[in-house]
């Protein structure tokens, strides 16, 4: 199993892929903090003041946006093998797929965790001494901003497992992206708009992965709908990161090499 784990971590550390999303994520997470901090306070900001824990959270919460980048570096780690045929050497050299998946599973969930890791001290860099040069002292304990940047660090690390499950269903790296991305940004806030209509859809979206995250970090509930607690977010999340992860790995076990 550790060379099966040598094996998949030089897979990621020997491409552009893992770094090249990495610079992604810490420019939208740092365009994200600046922009929220930067307009924080003028007058047509409807925002709380910085010194609020609300806002506090919210900001620190945002680091959760490398999410989007866990997800597909996820799904590409399993697709590009899929799209070369690296998988033939790869299930040949180790008989037992299950132990692939596994292996893959932990290095996708280790980039997820670098990233959170990333993400988060990009915006305590960012926000410390902002929030100094404001005058706003930054309550650590008191606004439980460690619980949301543990929270931050749980999210980012399922997305990525999430990302490897999808890949190894779907296959196609294409249209397992675009799929993912059509999802979470189409299909899961038309379910949030059209719960306000029909109550029943509402217990159906604090279900959905997507719903589940922000339960985690308890942000971005900009439509108002009913969240789940935090805790409870984070097993619902971590309960689909591993049921794609099951699936995945079910598929790669029964399925034909290609």
């Amino acid at each position: 199993m550790i060379k099966l784990l040598r094996a998949e971590y030089q897979k990621v550390v020997t491409t552009r892929l893992w770094w090249g999303m990495l610079l992604g994520t810490l420019f939208l997470v740092g365009v994200a903090v600046a922009a929220q901090i930067g307009t924080n306070g003028l007058a047509r900001s409807a925002a709380p003041p910085l010194s609020t824990g609300i806002e506090q959270r919210s900001i620190f919460g945002t680091s959760a946006g490398g999410d989007i980048f866990a997800l597909v570096v996820g799904i590409i780690f399993i697709t590009v093998e899929f799209r070369h045929f690296t998988t033939r050497p790869t299930f040949l050299g180790e008989p037992h797929r299950g132990r692939v998946i596994f292996a893959k599973i932990i290095v996708s969930g280790a980039v997820g965790f670098v990233y959170g890791l990333a993400s988060i001290a990009l915006t305590i860099a960012i926000a410390v001494p902002w929030f100094s040069a404001k005058g706003v002292t930054i309550d650590w304990s008191g606004n439980d901003l460690y619980v949301v940047m543990l929270a931050v660090l749980a999210v980012v690390t399922i997305y990525a497992i999430v990302g490897l499950g999808i890949g190894v269903l779907v296959r196609n790296q294409i249209a397992a992206v675009i799929g993912s991305l059509v999802y979470l940004f189409v299909f899961e806030p038309l379910v949030a708009g059209l719960s306000h209509l029909w109550s029943w859809l509402g217990d159906i979206y604090e279900f959905l992965p997507g719903a589940a995250a922000q339960a985690v970090t308890q942000i971005d509930n900009t439509r108002g709908n009913t969240m789940l607690v935090p805790w409870a977010g984070g097993l619902v999340l971590l309960g689909w990161g591993l049921l794609f992860a099951l699936l995945g790995w079910l598929e790669a076990v029964h399925r034909d090499v290609p």
